[in-house]
This record gives C-alpha cells, sequence and structure tokens, in this order.
C-alpha cells in the first residue's frame, strides 16, 4: 500500500505546489499548540492523490473532530480537524481546478479579500483580508454617502450549504437544469460539494471552519452573492465594500437602511443564508461615533524607569480593560496582550507584568493561547516566571475549563505545564480524560510520557477509538497518532492502521500529525502595528472577522 515516490529532482507542478501549501500551512487550525503538525502529510500528498481512487475516496465518509475556541463573552466557535483523507480530496479538488476557482472569483468588485495560495512563507497557505484597503474604502463612503450599514451573515459557514458550492461556480439556475445530467454530475464543483460533505459524514448544512480551502469556497459563495445583489441595488460596486461576510453599504439620503438590507436579504436567502440583525448597524451622520480602541494599543509607550515603567503597565492593562468592556464583541485584549508582548520589561517588573499576563487571560479566554505560548517562549529563554503563580494558574484553570469541555483552553494548559515542565496531580487531569478531544489527549499523553503526571490516570476513553472505526469517527487523530507513537498499552495492535485502506499508506510512510519536539515560539513583532497585520495576514483580525 505504498504511495509512489516523486523524484528528488522532479519539476513541482503549480498544481501539486498548490495541494501541497494548502495540506501542509493550510489545514489544521492555528490556534493548535505548536506540537501539531502536517508538514510530513503534505509532503507525500501528490503521492497519496494519485493513488487514492476517485470512486473509493469519493465514498468515504468520515467525522471531524470539533476543537472549541472562545470568541467573545460566553460566545465560542467550533473550528474542525478533518479527517486527512476527506481534506486531501477537496484540496486536491481546488489545487487542480484553481484556474477555473480563480476566475469566479475574480468577478467580485467590492472583495477586499481576494484568495490566493502563497507559494512559499511561513504563514497560513491562504492570504488574508486587506484591511488597509477596508479602511480606505469606508472613508470613500463616508465622503461620498454620509453614512452606512454595516452588516454579516449571521453564521456564515455553519450555514453554507453544501450544494451551493456548484450554485457558485456554476451558476444555480444551470444546475438546476442540469442536475439529472452527467455533465453536472461529473463536474468538479459537484465533486467538491461531494468531498466536503464526505469529511462531515455526509452533512450538507455547514463548511468546516479552520482549513483554508473553506475560506476559498465561502468567497466563491459570497462573490455569487454579490452578483444577485448588483442587479437590485443602485451603484452597488461604489457604495460597498466586502471582508468575508461582512459588508459596509452606504446609503442615499432618501434610502433607510431597511430597505438596502431588505435588498441584501433577498440575494442572501438565493443560497440560504441569512443576514444577521443583531449585528446590522448605522454609521455617519446622525450616529455617535466612537474613536477607535486599536489607536491606544498600538501607540502605547512604556517608559524606562523601574517605577514609572511598573505604573505605565498598571495603566495601560487597566485602560485595556475598559477599552474591552465598551467594545464587548472585538478582540481588545487579545491585541493589548500582543502589544504588552513587544514591550522591553525591566528585571524588577517582570513579576509585575506577568501576573497581569495572567489576569488577561484569565479574564478573556481569547488570549490565552497567546500567553502562554509567549511566556513559555520567555521562559525558555531564560526568562524565569514566578513559577509558584504560574503553576496555580494552570491547575485551576484545567480543572475549570476541562469540566465546561473548551477543549481550546485546556490543550493550551496542558502544552504550559508541558513546556515548564511542571509536574501535574493525576486529579488536576480527572475531568480530561472524559474529553471527546484528541488534541487534548495526545497533549496528555505527551505529559505521561515525559513522566509529568502524578498518580495514575485511565485511558480508557480514548481507547476505545483504537480500532478502524475510530479512524473515521471524529477521534481519528488519537486513534491514528497514539498508535503510531505506541503511547497505547502493547496489548493494542497497530493492524487495524497498517490494513486500514487509506492510514495504511500514511503509516508506511511514517506520516505524523504530532511532533513532540517542537516547542513554544516567540510571536513579538518589533513594530505593534505589525503583530496585528501578521495576524489579518494569518486569516484572523482585530474585530474577530473571518469565520462567523
Amino acid at each position: 500500500m505504498n504511495a509512489p515516490a516523486i523524484p528528488a529532482n522532479a519539476p513541482v507542478a503549480p498544481a501539486t505546489a498548490r495541494l501541497q501549501r494548502l495540506l501542509g500551512s493550510g489545514y489544521f487550525p492555528s490556534e493548535l499548540p505548536p506540537p501539531f503538525t502536517t508538514t510530513k502529510f503534505a509532503m507525500h500528498a501528490p503521492g497519496f492523490a494519485r493513488r487514492w481512487s476517485g470512486k473509493e475516496i469519493r465514498k468515504f465518509r468520515t467525522s471531524a473532530e470539533h476543537y472549541s475556541i472562545p470568541r467573545w463573552g460566553q460566545v465560542r466557535r467550533k473550528l474542525c480537524l478533518v479527517n486527512p483523507i476527506n481534506q486531501l480530496h477537496v484540496a486536491d479538488l481546488i489545487s487542480s481546478n484553481w484556474s477555473e476557482i480563480s476566475q469566479r472569483l475574480q468577478r467580485s468588485k467590492i472583495s477586499e479579500f481576494h484568495p490566493r495560495i502563497l507559494p512559499s512563507g511561513s504563514g497560513r497557505a491562504v492570504n488574508g483580508v486587506d484591511f488597509d484597503a477596508v479602511s480606505r474604502r469606508k472613508a470613500e463612503i463616508l465622503s461620498r454617502y454620509g453614512r452606512y450599514a454595516k452588516t454579516d451573515i449571521t453564521r456564515f459557514y455553519p450555514s453554507i450549504y453544501t450544494h451551493s458550492i456548484a450554485w457558485a461556480l456554476l451558476g444555480k439556475e444551470w444546475v438546476k437544469d442540469h442536475i439529472q445530467t452527467s455533465a453536472f454530475k461529473n463536474s468538479f464543483a459537484n465533486r467538491i460539494d461531494q468531498a466536503v460533505s464526505a469529511g462531515q459524514g455526509g452533512q450538507t448544512v455547514g463548511i468546516p471552519i479552520g482549513p483554508d480551502t473553506s475560506r476559498i469556497l465561502s468567497e466563491l459563495i459570497a462573490t455569487e452573492i454579490e452578483e444577485l445583489a448588483r442587479s437590485e441595488i443602485s451603484d452597488f460596486d461604489h457604495r460597498c465594500v466586502r471582508y468575508v461576510d461582512d459588508m459596509i453599504i452606504g446609503l442615499e439620503e432618501q434610502e433607510t437602511a431597511d430597505f438596502v438590507i431588505a435588498k441584501l436579504s433577498a440575494a442572501l436567502y438565493e443560497f440560504e443564508l441569512e443576514l444577521n440583525g443583531e449585528k446590522t448597524l448605522l454609521h455617519g451622520l446622525g450616529c455617535p461615533h466612537s474613536p477607535e480602541w486599536l489607536h491606544f494599543i498600538r501607540c502605547f509607550e512604556l517608559a524606562n524607569a523601574v517605577r514609572r515603567q511598573r505604573e505605565d503597565l498598571d495603566s495601560f492593562f487597566e485602560q485595556s480593560i475598559h477599552l474591552a468592556d465598551a467594545n464587548t464583541r472585538d478582540s481588545v485584549l487579545l491585541f493589548a496582550t500582543k502589544r504588552a508582548a513587544s514591550f522591553k520589561i525591566k528585571d524588577d517588573n517582570w513579576g509585575h507584568y506577568v501576573r497581569w499576563m495572567l489576569y488577561l487571560a484569565r479574564r478573556s479566554a481569547g488570549c490565552l493561547s497567546f500567553v502562554v505560548e509567549h511566556l513559555a517562549a520567555a521562559a525558555a529563554d531564560g526568562r524565569g516566571l514566578p513559577l509558584a503563580d504560574v503553576s496555580d494558574f494552570i491547575r485551576r484553570q484545567i480543572i475549570l475549563k476541562a469540566d465546561a469541555a473548551h477543549t481550546a483552553e485546556v490543550a493550551w494548559l496542558i502544552f504550559f505545564a508541558r513546556e515548564l515542565e511542571l509536574d501535574l496531580d493525576a486529579t488536576v487531569l480527572e475531568r480530561v480524560v472524559h474529553l471527546r478531544s484528541s488534541v487534548c489527549a495526545l497533549l496528555m499523553l505527551d505529559l505521561r510520557q515525559r513522566g509529568q503526571i502524578a498518580g495514575r490516570i485511565s485511558t480508557s476513553h480514548w481507547r476505545s477509538f483504537g480500532d478502524s472505526a475510530g479512524l473515521e469517527s471524529e477521534m481519528w487523530l488519537v486513534a491514528y497518532e497514539a498508535t503510531k507513537k505506541g503511547w497505547w498499552p502493547r496489548t493494542v495492535s497497530s493492524n487495524y492502521v497498517q490494513q486500514h485502506k487509506f492510514f495504511g499508506d500514511l503509516w508506511a510512510k511514517d506520516v505524523s500529525f504530532y511532533d513532540p519536539s517542537r516547542r513554544a515560539q516567540s510571536r513579538v513583532s518589533p513594530s505593534p502595528l505589525s503583530i496585528i497585520r501578521s495576524e489579518t495576514e494569518g486569516g484572523l483580525d482585530p474585530f474577530a472577522l473571518g469565520y462567523s
């Protein structure tokens, strides 16, 4: 079952390069801790794609693992770890048909998200939104119209009907007229629809949040919605700007927001989507104007003298919390932590600074992953942490977050303990072992391998997925990886992986999705503005846009 080898000196075709980028840098969600990697999988993906026949892979249905991350307040988002067999199929179809997909995307006249599969780089496979252009367009619209309505699509990714992917690529009317024909059934548009659906157990409502392929597919649909709205809303291209599922529409003096929004809603209805009434707001003349919080965070300067610096730290964090309370749906505290990470802290103030960062991570769960990696990287560089405070934080938070099934926070807290070589009592982890999360499972099994768990823990819940059915379940990652690493008891056989029609090929090529040697990396940039921009290039942005 070995995949055909690629000669070392063989030229890389554009489609092959696109496939490897989508799987190497655009597959797993960027919110996972550093040990999770798809590099080896991407390296061998072209060989797997050639080996696995179209008919076989089209029939392979699996479930994706959900990875729950915080957004704002109590609101959370479910990211997806799609089974690698299905994700390869989707990525291969997009890579092989990129010319046609790209032509459809270029029809947009108002989008400031122009998806390109970047040939190289340390960031994501697909570029991000041009927020500088969004700001310029916003000013243009205000100068011309005086006011605008800002709105977005309700639960965009979870609401997308997978069949609408084909509508966006071929035209809804054409699909309706040809749905029973071989021309439609054999089209790559229909195959992409089927491939996405197969990776979520055959479900046709929603597309996975996390892979960059979904960002491309969602933009295709949004572009098609533009075409419908353009025929109903006059001067559409001049008065609108869109970035992913968010849209700003300038209003003529005689127009009401309800009138324009109704026209846009009708276009969305054709794709079985709806506008978010709660987030539809008016800005401009006749409306209160709030100053931009980002400016304070970006431009804050820290004093050099020890005492003054400590006072400045208090001022910065307290003011950031105040701004966060006034802008509850924006990622204010996340960007406050990113700005604070670039501060040059005096040794006498380091413990004070660390405690503020821990407080922000406690106050806003969206800060936790950045705070963990920043402090873990600082510790690895020799900057000591107040270990009693940090240890207490990790232990208390693991219990709280595991009890709430907040898998992202649990994963990062366990990773923090691993990086600091902190021993955890088995009682701290007794709720973790019941979580339906391969991410938490692998991190905890890694912790056990390192001898950092005091006492016995039961992994029977996770071991129950150690069979061929587990490889096709949402726990596919632990079913494959824990077996590959030999982290199960010896009584668990690896035959179910080696003899599997697809995962056997991964095993034969020594593909791994978890690298224990990967450590926390400093993410600090010398410029606070570039910190913010680097996040937008990675598919995130200061206002939690991108996936809704």
